[in-house]
């Protein structure tokens, strides 16, 4: 009987604890209740440290935020357009006619790294290094090439060798080898990456980290930046199963962007039959390393397998299909965080999908600098759905229940990491952590808020969208995104118009 009563004590136990548990992470298969590192949250900021004992505040550069110093050795960084390149580049362009090279004819300069993140103390340029080694450095991104203040990307490598990658954890985050250092210049609240990457890691199955830092190149100060995992194979990054050398089958991962940076293009349906208009599918991995004509085949084949089935009039019969070949609740928590936030290039650029050997085709989330009304030739107004037009979602939204997963998610993710207090309280605490560096970001690029110095490639168009101070830009950023939620509480089940049957019926005819 003793042991029958501690039995029943046991599960009773148990049973409080999954419901405690269950209670805690709130619905965990969509992940609306998974805590995130948010560096806003677990760093200290200026006010709550004590005063800096190495030079009393007074230094050249003392920041409580990580420092990235970078060294060239007076090599100039690849990258730049050179001046007589178009903005409007496509096709197949011969990158040695339009970028900067380096003096050398390189792509990729190697140069000296090294990260300052004493933790928690004040930082600056001659303190100890957390991390330091040589990696390779260009000028990324797309219009953002012609921002003043640059984007880079940052890959580690040892031994002077382009080919040897090393693997480090900067800033605390995963260790890999590839990073990128976004520098926000056209988002003058230098926050927009931070939020939606905030908030997509506590949605998604995997959402690219990130760190502000200040950066320094050649001892010359560069302001803020955010140091971000770039979308690549790891532990911790895209984790997937290894393929067999000799076969073609294999795990990979693609990028959807401007067919002019395919580095590896994949002939795919979505390219060849104009569905993804002037965009490609780039294989990413395998890398050089690994990859062969055949797995470059297996993929391209994989990929317009997915793509014709969903544009097939197949489809529009049997819409339910999807579900076999597409990880269908990334793609509704993709679509719902890159509609939400107004991140018009979702689907045609910037676009990442994955697919492991024993899984589904999934996205990634990236790149929202232009979202909520910050795309630079353009304004997009709070009201309306932008991404639902993009491919795939311009067929998925055929589908009554990946319709339904879309809107169930969304009215969910509204109750957490999607509520108006909680989105408010992202942007007002990264703004009050990152201080004081702030106003040195933008007394080094005080151009930018100079209308005097109005450019189109600097400055939103027409030039009416541009605030002339940091906090009327944080402003513009907060009425855009509560009048957005608004308006998508109550239009949200709109959608199902996308998915009746009296939509596409003519397409079914023949």
């Amino acid at each position: 009987m003793t042991a029958m009563r501690r039995s029943i004590f046991i599960m009773a136990g148990m049973t409080a604890c999954v419901l405690l548990l269950s209670v805690f992470f709130q619905d965990l298969g969509d992940r609306t209740g998974v805590l995130r590192y948010q560096q806003h949250r677990e760093q200290p900021s200026e006010d709550e440290l004590e005063p800096c004992a190495v030079c009393g505040g007074a230094g050249e550069l003392c920041t409580h935020l990580p420092i990235i110093r970078i060294e060239t050795g007076g090599q100039t960084i690849p990258g730049r357009p050179i001046p007589k390149t178009s903005k409007d580049l496509a096709g197949s362009v011969a990158y040695d006619e339009w970028f900067q090279l380096g003096e050398h004819g390189e792509r990729e300069v190697i140069v000296q790294f090294s990260t300052k993140d004493q933790k928690p103390a004040w930082n600056h340029t001659d303190s100890p290094s957390a991390n330091a080694g040589e990696a390779l450095l260009r000028f990324r991104g797309n219009s953002s090439r012609w921002f003043l203040k640059g984007s880079y990307s940052l890959k580690l490598i040892e031994n002077g060798s382009p080919e040897q990658r090393q693997r480090q954890a900067l800033l605390g985050m995963t260790p890999g080898s590839e990073w990128i250092l976004h520098g926000p210049c056209l988002d003058r609240t230098l926050l927009r990456n931070y939020l939606c990457y905030t908030v997509a890691g506590q949605v998604m199955g995997y959402a690219p980290n990130c760190r502000f830092c200040e950066l320094v190149i050649d001892g010359e100060y560069q302001g803020i930046y955010l140091l971000v995992e770039a979308v690549a194979k790891g532990d911790g990054r895209i984790e997937l199963t290894e393929p067999d050398g000799n076969t073609p089958v294999t795990s990979w991962i693609v990028r959807i962007d401007r067919d002019y940076k395919a580095n590896v293009p994949l002939n795919s349906f979505g390219y060849y039959t104009f569905r993804l208009d002037n965009a490609q599918a780039s294989l990413l991995y395998p890398g050089k390393n690994t990859v062969t004509p055949e797995k470059i085949k297996y993929v391209a084949a994989d990929f317009s397998s997915i793509e014709r089935q969903l544009y097939s009039a197949e489809f529009l019969q049997n819409s339910d299909q999807y579900a076999q070949f597409l990880d269908t609740r990334a793609f509704a928590q993709y679509y719902i965080l890159n509609e939400f936030f107004g991140n018009v290039d979702a689907g045609r650029y910037s676009t990442y999908y994955y697919k492991d050997l024993r899984g589904k085709m999934t996205p990634v989330v990236w790149d929202f600098n232009n979202a909520c009304d910050n795309y630079i030739s353009y304004a997009y107004a709070d009201d309306g759905f932008f991404v639902i037009r993009m491919s795939p979602f311009d067929r998925l939204m055929c589908s009554a229940d990946f319709t339904e997963e879309v809107i169930r998610q969304y009215r969910a993710l509204r109750k957490g990491c999607l509520s108006d207090a909680s989105i408010i309280g992202i942007i007002d605490g990264a703004r009050d952590y990152l201080g004081g560096a702030i106003d040195r970001n933008n007394a080094r690029w005080s151009s930018l808020y100079d209308m005097t110095q109005y450019n189109t490639d600097n400055f939103l168009y027409p030039a009416s969208r541009n605030y002339q101070n940091y906090e009327e830009s944080v402003e513009q950023l907060k009425t855009w995104l509560l009048e957005r939620g608004q308006w998508m509480d109550e239009h949200i089940e709109s959608l199902r118009q996308y998915c009746h049957p009296s939509r596409f019926a003519n397409q079914m005819l023949g």
